[in-house]
């Protein structure tokens, strides 16, 4: 097997890439196994209907199969997939034009430790302050804190540079400091 510029030598997910190109199923379900939860919980952040984010992971998971020959290695699995994720909640916005501010994640759904009232305070103090960012921004943070993503692949999956992402994430961290320190 050929070596690889980004991954420069044989891996276990290259084996995986190279078998789902040609047609290997199980290898393809090996492959995306460790991503589905990370591209679910990016994608169920930007759209309110959990109906929606089921049908845009079904239509990523189908586009990873279907381009997957066209990975080139140029940037990690990871960033490849996100990046395909993000266009299909364009791809999905655009077809309904549902262009309102979204959420960062469901806080309802949060399972809050049990007699600890401090840190559910906490938490909702939280929601409330990621409330008042953009949706660009709470991309962003979810991106970051969610996904776990690091800077450099949030560059490729955004397409913006680098220093950009970190002067952003610096406002971000501005506004939410003076946020939370309003809530008490």
């Amino acid at each position: 097997m050929r070596q690889h510029g980004f991954l420069g030598s044989d891996t276990r997910e290259q084996r995986l890439i190279e078998q789902t190109r040609n047609g290997n199923r199980d290898a393809f379900e090996c492959l995306i196994e460790p991503y589905v939860k990370l591209l679910f919980n990016y994608i169920s952040s930007r759209v309110n209907d959990v109906y929606d984010a089921n049908d845009i992971i079904q239509n990523t998971m189908l586009s990873i199969w279907q381009s997957i020959g066209s990975y080139k290695y140029e940037s990690s699995f990871k960033t490849w997939a996100f990046t395909i994720a993000r266009r299909r909640l364009a791809d999905f916005y655009r077809k309904s034009k549902k262009h309102e501010s979204l959420p960062l994640t469901d806080f309802e759904n949060t399972p809050v430790a049990k007699n600890n009232l401090d840190e559910s305070l906490d938490r909702m103090d939280i929601d409330n302050a990621l409330q008042h960012l953009s949706s660009s921004e709470n991309e962003l943070v979810q991106l970051i804190f969610q996904s776990g993503l690091s800077y450099s692949e949030i560059s490729t999956v955004l397409e913006i540079p680098i220093g950009t992402i970190k002067s952003r994430m610096s406002s971000i961290k501005s506004k939410l400091r003076i946020l939370l320190s309003q809530e008490g």
